[in-house]
């Protein structure tokens, strides 16, 4: 049995179908960044609406935690290999310094960036977006950190 034979997973077959549409007439492709557009504000909006402080709600809490557990842990396995293939091996507590530095400097942005996706994909853009912030504003000018608000939650911060 050839692979192209066997019945396609479902997102395959929507994927083939909306890469068929789009090829095919300018209705269709409009119809389907029609659907694209809308399922990307509804992400947005759940994503982006305001939640109770994890201090207040043991759900906001626990989604969090998990959050940070899953980007704590990515950026570690990510810099780790990173830092050996450039040559500084070692370790924060037996050292050399040269590895604790530049660990803590490729880790934060690393992290930053990881939290930012994670977060959102949790459905915390808002939280994550003001961490990353939070830590870019440490590597970064005002000027500069300003620029990298994405628009939706620019948005979402201008009506709250």
């Amino acid at each position: 049995i050839r692979a192209s034979d066997a019945c396609p997973p479902p997102m395959l077959r929507v994927i083939r179908r909306s890469l068929s549409s789009s090829s095919s007439s300018s209705s269709g492709s409009a119809a389907s960044s029609t659907i694209g557009s809308s399922l990307r504000s509804k992400f947005w909006k759940w994503t982006t609406q305001s939640r109770p402080s994890w201090r207040e709600s043991k759900k906001e809490a626990a989604i969090l935690f998990v959050v940070f557990g899953v980007t704590g842990s990515t950026s570690v396995s990510i810099v780790r290999p990173a830092l050996h293939q450039m040559g500084l091996q070692g370790s924060m507590k037996e050292g050399p310094w040269s590895y604790r530095i530049g660990s803590f400097i490729v880790v934060s942005p690393i992290y930053a960036c990881i939290l930012l996706g994670v977060g959102t994909l949790a459905g915390r853009h808002a939280f994550a977006a003001k961490m990353f912030h939070k830590i870019m504003g440490r590597f970064l000018p005002a000027s500069v950190n300003e620029t990298l608000t994405c628009a939706p939650a620019a948005a979402a911060a201008a009506a709250a």
